[in-house]
């Protein structure tokens, strides 16, 4: 009688042994199952934002900022802005571009004539690693679209096939951090005197 008594005491005990060790078996072995995945994704993400930095700002291969090109109709620019201009005048209409992580550009379209003489963004941004971030790909666009940069106005320029200078400068100051892009004919001087 002891015997059995003994025998139903420890067969359960040893069944529950056995679940628990086969459920920390399972639980380990898929940790790293999940962990891969949520790297696989974090990476897969970090491509995606990588390349979502060129199209949030809505650059095209085939024109200079937005599907805007210098000497374009002014009207061409207000067509293609989808928001209400923040600042109109003479000389400038200037739009803002929201992203969604709290970030934004406001890019200024200077204009002569009725034309498209110079383009300026200013983008402004949450943090040094978003800096990079952008910094590395407009770098990238822009050396894929007009050739290896020169160093010059804090920043690169490039030169483009009609002579219009594109400089990319980190304006980023203490704890506001930000990019500059200046499209304007000819050199650096020429941009100032076309606004």
């Amino acid at each position: 009688m002891k015997q059995i008594t003994l025998l139903c005491f420890f067969i359960p005990v040893l069944f529950l042994a056995q679940q628990a060790c086969n459920s920390r078996k399972q639980t380990s072995s898929q940790a790293p199952d999940s962990m891969a995945t949520t790297q696989a994704d974090s990476q897969s993400a970090g491509i995606t934002t990588s390349a979502e930095h060129v199209a949030n700002l809505g650059l095209t291969p085939d024109s200079h900022w937005r599907g805007v090109n210098l000497g374009d109709d002014l009207a061409n620019v207000k067509a293609l802005e989808k928001g209400e201009a923040f600042e109109s005048d003479q000389k400038h209409i200037g739009y803002t571009i929201e992203f969604k992580n709290l970030e934004s550009a406001d890019v200024l379209y200077y204009h002569q004539n009725g034309k498209v003489s110079a383009i300026e963004a200013d983008l402004f941004l949450n943090n040094r690693a978003s800096v990079d971030a952008y910094q590395r790909e407009l770098n990238s666009y822009f050396t894929s679209r007009y050739g290896t940069p020169k160093p010059g106005s804090g920043g690169n320029v490039w030169s483009g096939p009609k002579g219009e200078s594109i400089t990319l400068t980190d304006v980023s100051k203490g704890k506001d951090f930000g990019l500059k892009i200046r499209i304007a004919p000819g050199s650096s001087s020429t941009a100032a005197s076309a606004k």
